[in-house]
């Protein structure tokens, strides 16, 4: 928490820090907003993202900004609330917001697309991939393949080694639970069955109960759609159990984090990406996102700061397309001529009429040192 406050704070302070420049070399900031989970449960899941749009953010500025402007970044906590994520994206829009990036999680991202349609704003690369998220709309600019593709993805390399005896677990919330049903039909679709599922409570008290429910069932593998602390106590506790099961999870899942958490128990944890692999500098994406990240400070790469770095440089990329003066509606055709847009080794893809965004993804494993085999 201490460290997403920082994020925010040290964003801020960059368009201000450069504010007057930008008012005598190009007139104002371009001003964006983000809505974000910054207290609750779920507020782990900003931190990284954040460090990543901060490290594109202040790297676009350091160089005068886009067509003279220097852009700011202006963010609001909606707690995982729908109602709040779509009051902040209406406040920004008030204030003059041409975009909104990333909001984080299911529930913030449903209730900021619902009101960015509503008041025709774009909002890019919200930080979920569930159904109400992809499906597509006017202003929404989703980036990341959905939580359908990722779980077919997971289903397929499951079927394909010959596990079919797959469990579910997840936490109780509406983004997690759909990836649930999702994962449950295409295991039908193979003639199989899950064979059971669990709903974990937001803070992972009943993980532990869950655990041994599960267990019981003796599956082959458990997926998950669970955050960090969720996972760390149900992986932590079936291990306990003496069941052997492989883990695989979705991509929200850092584990890096679940490494620190419950060592030698994280191996062997599988883990689904949505962008490459951020410590191959040999893909120019990621040499410019670790130059900017280092010029930050951090030292620690993860592809959740990645997946950040590349929602923002999106943003980037659609506002020097709108022109010296962009508005909602500039900015919105800018992203519809982004019909193969190479980023820096994969491609995004936006035109009038569908807004795929990026098709990446990978499998990778969590090592006994705490790092990725992909």
């Amino acid at each position: 928490m201490k460290i997403a406050t920082h994020i925010l704070v040290g964003a801020l302070a960059v368009t201000v820090s450069l504010g007057s420049a930008a008012q005598s070399k190009g007139g104002p900031p371009i001003l964006i907003g983000q809505t974000y989970v910054q207290t609750g449960p779920l507020a782990g899941l900003s931190t990284e993202p954040l460090i990543g749009i901060r490290a594109m953010l202040v790297a676009t500025n350091a160089k005068g900004g886009v067509n003279g402007r220097l852009l700011e970044l202006r963010q609001a906590d909606d707690a995982n609330d729908a109602e709040k994520a779509a009051a902040n994206v209406k406040k920004f829009a008030s204030e003059g917001a041409v975009a909104v990036l990333t909001p984080i999680g299911t529930t913030s991202s449903i209730g900021a697309l619902s009101a960015a349609n509503e008041i025709k704003v774009p909002l890019i690369a919200p930080y979920s991939g569930a159904a109400p998220v992809m499906k597509f709309t006017q202003y929404g600019f989703p980036l990341r393949i959905s939580y359908d593709e990722e779980y077919g993805r997971i289903v397929n390399h499951l079927f394909t080694v010959g596990i079919t005896r797959i469990a579910f677990a997840h936490n109780d919330n509406p983004g997690a639970r759909s990836a649930m049903e999702a994962t449950k039909k295409m295991v039908e679709q193979r003639g199989e069955k899950l064979v059971g599922s669990a709903a974990i409570k937001q803070d992972g008290s009943d993980a532990a109960v869950k655990a041994k429910e599960l267990a019981a069932l003796k599956p082959n593998a458990v997926v998950l759609a669970a955050t960090n602390t969720v996972a760390a106590k149900f992986i932590q506790a079936y291990r306990a159990s003496g069941v052997e099961a492989r883990f695989y999870s979705f991509s929200f899942l850092n584990g890096q984090g679940l490494y620190k958490s419950i060592g030698a128990d994280a191996t062997g944890v599988v883990v689904s990406q949505v962008v490459p692999y951020p410590w191959n500098p040999g893909m120019p994406i990621i040499a410019e996102y670790q130059a900017a990240m280092k010029k930050l400070g951090e030292k620690e790469f993860s592809y959740g700061s990645l997946e950040g770095y590349i929602n923002m440089k999106v943003v980037v990329e659609a506002l020097k397309r709108a022109g010296s003066n962009p508005t909602p509606e500039s900015v919105k055709t800018a992203l519809e001529t982004l019909k193969s847009y190479d980023l820096g080794g994969i491609f995004v893809k936006y035109t009038p009429t569908e807004h795929t965004g990026l098709t990446f993804s990978e499998l990778s494993m969590i090592k006994k040192d705490g790092h990725y085999a992909r």
